[in-house]
């Protein structure tokens, strides 16, 4: 009942996997599954060969689209607890066994919280242009949506096939809106949320999304608020609908 599987979702992450792997604590949990989004480098074939067990979209399905995907996978190899991590670094595992242990204490969804000092990105080496949305995007959230959460908009997460079966996560966004959209279904359903301090590492050419996503993504932010909003009163849009179909129906159609 408590089977727990580490997904990796990769796209061009040959440079950083195989080290990121030797630091992921493999102990804690029963299967780690990589997902590769079509990348153009030689990511599927280092995880293969170093024991992952790997999956390679034919196309280039977007960041939400092939986090629905590994997820659904994780579900149908049986999956309780599902630890959302990214292979490029950024976030570091130092977390996971702490979110496993809220898990078992009663939580359905943990977050990462990069803010256990303000300043503490800036430390890790994120560029100030991108943390100072960062910081309104939270304030703005934690006004609206008052889940006791300080970071809304970060990379390290663990799901529940509990608090997955009460959301309709497959119509959710396949661009970075994914992650965003999740939680403000948790909070409408009332999904146990709690949250982890999480270690991060932000250093070369990649630290985060590029300008033009997070751009779009912030935009993006006020409109999924503004459906949040109206399901509230009764307007409900398709994400904030509850599923209809049996969870095993809807992994088999995620997966397709």
């Amino acid at each position: 009942m408590n089977k727990k599987i580490a997904i990796f979702i990769a796209y061009n992450a040959q440079n950083t996997l195989e080290e990121f792997y030797k630091t992921f604590p493999k102990n804690r949990v029963d299967e780690v599954i990589l997902v590769d989004d079509a990348s153009e480098d030689h990511t599927y074939e280092i995880a293969k060969r170093i024991g992952i067990r790997s999956y390679k979209n034919e196309k280039n399905l977007g960041y939400g689209g092939n986090i629905k995907k590994a997820i659904c996978l994780a579900l149908k190899l049986g999956a309780n607890i599902i630890i959302d991590i990214h292979p490029d670094g950024e976030y570091k595992p130092t977390a996971v066994q702490k979110a496993i242990d809220l898990i078992h204490e009663g939580e359905e969804f943990v977050l990462g919280n990069r803010f256990t000092r303000l300043n503490q990105p800036l430390k890790n080496g994120m560029y100030l242009w991108k943390l100072i949305p960062i910081i309104l995007l939270n304030l703005i959230s934690q006004t609206i949506l008052r889940a006791g959460i300080n970071d809304y908009h970060q990379g390290f997460r663990v799901y529940t096939r509990k608090m997955l079966e009460k959301l309709n996560f497959e119509a959710n966004s396949n661009n970075y809106l994914f992650s965003f959209e999740l939680i403000t279904q948790a909070v409408f359903h009332k999904v146990k949320i709690a949250q982890v301090p999480v270690e991060t590492s932000y250093k070369g050419n990649k630290r985060g999304a590029s300008l033009k996503n997070s751009i779009e993504y912030s935009l993006g932010i006020f409109k999924v608020i503004l459906f949040f909003l109206l399901a509230k009163i009764g307007f409900k849009t398709k994400i904030f609908q509850k599923p209809v179909l049996n969870i095993n129906i809807r992994i088999a159609k995620c997966i397709l």
